[in-house]
């Protein structure tokens, strides 16, 4: 008779699982949302690199893989010579992401073990399949119909033979960028989760679907979802801090608060820069408005953020060789590094080489353990003595070099209290350096802000490109896009947040209906309302954000503004307070989602059927997208406050939709049409987008 003991209980497991459903997602519709998100990005996915510097972080991912922080070998390279985002320490050649490429490692693992026994581009296909079913199984449970269910595993069973018809091999050798592709695409699936969540805690289930819909597929996570950047992996972060600090406003959410920590410990992590702005605007807020401050919550917050920052700590000694200095902070590689034909690394070393973080001393250091050669060609031991016979300065030919003894006072005894100053001072000098590391870094950062601040004063034709209106930028080097500008600002790839135009009008009228605010009631109702907490928090990051890239701005290669895109979630949790919007989408949900289904639709094949006559570069089909996407961003704004002032919500979703599906178009199109760099991962997706090509 087999034991109780170790017989499953059907029970115990069921409720582990709705445990973890809760916990990941918030409840089945999160989970229905995340695999919606994936399957749909996935569907678009290259398998190629369109970025140079991913190079650097698939080696980083293929290398952390095989167990080594430093790059070994390049698995990817355009050429035999160096490649951005390579750093140097010494004679080792590092890389940088070392979260995301940690956080990779496992998709690596898995991928190269199932290629051994069947064919990669097969495993993938089948994990689509797998995901699709599993979607159509959740879609049906939550709209109570088998025949969704039922029909959406068919499909997905068809998905897979159409699949398997049309593909070509696909070669193991791309398992550590698809890793890392992977691994990004899970994170903007965290984004429309978060979102989601965060939606459902201020409001209702209606506005949190619509925010993960909107933050996943409206806004330029879409874009990047596959192209390995941190950038999604930020946004997913930046949105587990806000959604966490919203939930722990309420008292006995002690959890969640820490929750916010934790991930600014892994954002630092993947970026320092970015996890000290957050932190910076995160701690103040969060102390002067958390429903309690005593011993218990601060020791809590304080063990887990030290927890998370661990990993951050831990990779910089391993890197830098100090607890604080990232690899970025590390002098480039450049023309040093070399990379041979069999993909092995190797620097070349001269007196001009940068002695490594942490190993500063005077003259010329020396390794522990390692050999010194003497200027007058002899070798010896760092620490020992050596001499030769009177009269004679070096040793003759063919002798050996002897070591003579030495008379030594006899050492004392060394007692306790010794040591213990020793280890006190050693400490002391430890904690000074630290200190003094943070304190140049907080310093640099602020000085960045501080030049933000500048141009916003200043410089308003330079902000304008960035937030409004892209054309022709002025130093933006257009010649590393072959003159073609697909540059385009925020509003222009994400129309949605165009509509917090209608801000100051909401506003206005608010105060024309409170009367005559004064500042203590407004403070008063900080500290009272979770809401305007989290706004406050919200407005902090967004500023800070934007003011530590200002000065970058506008640069090639960001298409989408992408420095900005890890804030941009939390810019859509703004368009989501504006009381006509939130009301629009839980009171008119159907006009929201043919609003958004309608323009998605319509943009995608209209613009398709308009470019086939024209055939325009990519650079034109982007400014078309451009006005167009300003035009929608504008519309929407104004139907957002003709709804405020007249009370005609149902104009407010249909606006917000509309601006919403104007972006998808512009990321499904740029995904299909615009930008054919790689293969597709889906054998259908490729036969698909050569269709409408041919159109």
């Amino acid at each position: 008779m087999i034991s109780n003991a170790i017989v499953p209980d059907g029970s115990a497991l069921e409720r582990g699982r709705k445990r973890a459903v809760a916990v990941l997602f918030g409840d089945r519709t999160g989970l229905a949302l995340f695999l919606g998100v994936v399957l749909v990005l996935s569907a678009v996915w290259r398998v190629g690199f369109y970025i140079t510097d991913s190079y650097a972080i698939a080696n980083t991912v293929v290398n952390v893989a095989e167990g080594s922080f430093a790059i070994r070998r390049v698995e990817y390279s355009l050429t035999l010579g160096s490649q951005p985002g390579l750093y140097r320490n010494g004679t080792d050649v590092f890389g940088r992401n070392y979260a995301a490429a940690v956080l990779s490692a496992p998709f690596y693992w898995l991928l190269k073990g199932a290629s051994t026994v069947f064919e990669l581009r097969v495993v993938l296909a089948a994990g689509w399949s797998l995901l699709a079913a599993g979607f159509a199984a959740q879609a049906g449970r939550l709209l109570d119909s088998r025949r969704i269910a039922f029909w959406g595993t068919v499909a997905a069973l068809g998905a897979f033979v159409a699949n398997l018809a049309l593909a070509t091999p696909l070669d193991p050798h791309w398992s550590g960028l698809i890793a890392l592709q992977l691994s990004s695409l899970l994170a903007a699936g965290v984004v429309a989760v978060a979102l989601y969540r965060l939606g459902i805690e201020l409001y209702d289930r209606r506005v949190g679907i619509a925010a993960g819909l909107l933050a996943s597929l409206g806004l330029p996570i879409a874009f990047w979802a596959t192209i390995p950047k941190r950038h999604v992996f930020s946004a997913a972060l930046i949105a587990i801090v806000l959604l966490s600090f919203a939930r722990s406003r309420r008292p006995s959410r002690l959890a969640s608060r820490a929750a916010a920590y934790a991930a600014v410990g892994v954002l630092a992590w993947l970026h320092a820069a970015e996890g000290l702005v957050v932190l910076a605007v995160l701690l103040p807020i969060d102390i002067l408005t958390a429903p309690t401050n005593d011993r218990r919550a601060i020791a809590t917050v304080v063990i887990v953020f030290a927890l998370a920052l661990l990993p951050f700590v831990l990779t910089n000694l391993a890197v830098a060789g100090t607890p604080l200095e990232p690899p970025r902070m590390l002098p480039g590689a450049g023309d040093a590094a070399e990379i041979g034909p069999d993909g092995t690394v190797s620097i070349e070393t001269d007196e001009t080489t940068p002695t490594p973080p942490g190993n500063e001393t005077p003259g010329e250091a020396t390794p522990p353990g390692t050999e010194t050669t003497e200027p007058s060609g002899q070798t010896t031991l760092p620490g020992s003595e050596t001499t030769t016979p009177p009269g004679q300065t070096t040793p003759p030919p063919g002798s050996e070099m002897t070591t003579l003894p030495t008379d030594t006072e006899p050492t004392e005894p060394r007692g306790p209290l010794t040591s213990i100053a020793e280890f006190a001072v050693t400490l002391a000098g430890t904690v000074g350096a630290v200190a003094q590391t943070a304190i140049e870094r907080v310093r640099d950062l602020w000085t960045l802000v501080a030049d933000g601040i500048s141009i916003v004063v200043t410089d308003h034709d330079r902000v304008a490109h960035v937030f409004v209106r892209s054309g022709e930028m002025p130093g933006v080097n257009y010649a590393n896009n072959e003159w073609e500008a697909i540059e385009l600002s925020v509003v222009e790839s994400a129309p949605v947040l165009g509509t917090v135009l209608a801000v100051p009008f909401v506003l206005a009228k608010r105060l024309l209906d409170d009367g005559n605010p004064r500042p203590r009631r407004l403070w008063t109702g900080i500290r009272s309302t979770p809401r305007y907490q989290t706004d406050l928090l919200a407005i902090g990051i967004v500023m800070s954000f934007t003011l530590l890239y200002l000065t970058r701005l506008p640069v090639h290669a960001q298409i989408t503004v992408r420095y900005l895109v890890p804030v941009m979630p939390v810019a859509l949790y703004g368009v989501l307070r504006i009381r006509a919007v939130n009301r629009g989408i839980a009171d008119h949900w159907a006009s929201f989602l043919g609003s958004y289904a309608a323009v998605s639709a319509g943009a995608v094949f209209g613009v398709v059927a308009l470019f086939a006559r024209l055939d325009p570069a990519v650079g034109e089909a982007m400014q078309f997208h451009a006005l167009l996407n300003l035009a929608v961003a504008g519309t929407a704004a104004g139907l957002i406050v003709v709804a405020t002032l007249a009370d005609r919500v149902r104009l407010a979703a249909v606006g917000t939709g509309a601006a919403g599906g104007a972006g998808t178009a512009l990321f499904v199109l740029a995904g299909v049409k615009y930008f054919t760099y790689g293969e597709y991962l889906l054998p259908v997706s490729g036969w698909l987008s050569q269709l409408l090509a041919s159109i």
